[in-house]
């Protein structure tokens, strides 16, 4: 493992250590202070805006790394690279404002919610100027690290002192946005100020075929949002707000681990494409190793989460209003090993490897069967059809991936 790598690495682990602690700090003060339903209320606001975001993103975290990998060593491509994404998020990002204005005058449920919407909208903004893709690819952790831990501590601090009544919640949401956009501000003065690139005005072709390389990325994406985020979104539709709470409480729980162990990815990702330029055997065997350990990794704390239920949900929320995260972490506490693992898989071999074109329907026909259950489960199970359907998801995924991999005669060792 060289040095770049090495510090890469270590800066990874700093900035999920915190992306880590902090959402688990937050999140206990915030269920006790907020109570179920509001918490409830804040994350159904934070969900819905989500599809907002990837529409925004349009995948380029993906797609632009591997330009960037590409053109980083000549500066007038990687303006070219970046003022083109940057113009066709933005162009994303005003057509996503507009559909959601239109959403909020004829859908009574986010009619009621349209405070919290138009907060959790600055996430929006916050994409936009947050070129993650752009220090992924010149392999720049510090910034990314930087940008990220700040506002995360600030966050931390000011939810602590202002957010004291079940009142506060529109607050705590607040806080939330406006940490991400501050982050993401800073960012983009970062740019300007170390000239990392120079100007550049691009033209419609270039927005188009910025588009036409991020699309299969986009649609895995959304499709994958089908089976994460719409679980969320629909429970807010068929159930209670306080159904939403219990549920987002555990779920913040499993996307906090899923957060800190696939993220591992978005450093190997432009090493992978390094290597594969200079041999596939090479890939595939870095690929493996990374993947090997990220299965053990997880593995065993799905073991620790399902064994020590009780104890986390004491430990984190201490009042019965959410005993039923217990049963929840336990039908879920294998789908940090399941994602981290198709995450991995789906990045670092099915994109490297040219095969993207399987990205889009391994996720969906994943997201088809969340679609087609979610419903139903809700329906007849609450909150724990939610859990059971993300679960088995995951486990369909894992299962297409291995038949695409073995298809191609690509070895996969776990």
């Amino acid at each position: 493992m060289d040095s770049i790598l090495k510090k890469n690495l270590s800066y990874l682990f700093i900035l999920q250590n915190f992306n880590y602690i902090i959402p688990l700090l937050l999140l206990p003060y915030l269920t006790y202070t907020l109570g179920a339903e509001n918490f409830g209320k804040i994350t159904f606001a934070q969900a819905f805006i989500t599809y907002f975001i990837l529409l925004t993103d349009f995948g380029f975290n993906t797609s632009a790394t591997q330009n960037i990998v590409q053109s980083r060593t000549d500066k007038a491509a990687l303006s070219k690279v970046f003022w083109s994404i940057t113009m066709t998020k933005s162009l994303l990002g005003f057509a996503s404002i507009i559909i959601l204005i239109l959403l909020l005058l004829v859908v009574p449920k986010l009619q009621q919610m349209y405070v919290l919407l138009s907060i959790a909208s600055i996430g929006i903004f916050s994409t936009i100027l947050f070129p993650v893709w752009l220090f992924q690819g010149l392999e720049k952790m510090s910034y990314i690290t930087l940008f990220n831990v700040l506002p995360k501590v600030l966050v931390l601090i000011f939810t602590f002192v202002f957010v004291r009544l079940k009142s506060d919640y529109a607050l705590a949401l607040c806080i939330q946005s406006l940490g991400t956009l501050l982050s993401s501000l800073a960012c983009a003065i970062l740019i300007i100020n170390q000239r990392i690139v120079q100007l550049y005005y691009p033209n419609i072709s270039n927005i188009k075929s910025t588009i036409a390389e991020g699309w299969h990325i986009f649609a895995s994406s959304l499709a994958t949002n089908i089976y994460t985020t719409t679980n969320t979104v629909v429970l807010g539709f068929l159930s209670t707000n306080t159904a939403v709470g219990i549920f987002s409480a555990s779920e913040k729980i499993i996307r906090s681990l899923i957060s800190l162990f696939s993220s591992v990815s978005q450093v190997t990702f432009p090493r992978i494409n390094t290597y594969y330029q200079e041999s596939i055997d090479k890939a595939v065997n870095f690929g493996n190793k990374v993947l090997k350990y990220m299965f053990i990794s997880t593995f065993i704390t799905g073991l620790f989460i399902f064994i020590g239920a009780p104890l986390i949900v004491k430990v984190l929320f201490g009042v019965t209003q959410f005993s039923e995260v217990i049963i929840i972490l336990r039908i879920s506490c294998f789908i940090p090993c399941l994602a981290t693992c198709n995450g991995i898989m789906a990045t670092n071999f099915l994109i490297t490897f040219g095969l993207k074109k399987y990205l889009f329907k391994v996720v969906g026909i994943g997201g088809l069967f969340s679609l087609l259950t979610i419903v139903p489960a809700v329906l007849s199970y609450q909150v724990r059809g939610v859990a059971i359907v993300a679960t088995l998801t995951e486990i369909l995924i894992t299962i297409m991936l291995l038949i695409i991999f073995k298809s191609h005669r690509i070895k996969i060792k776990f």
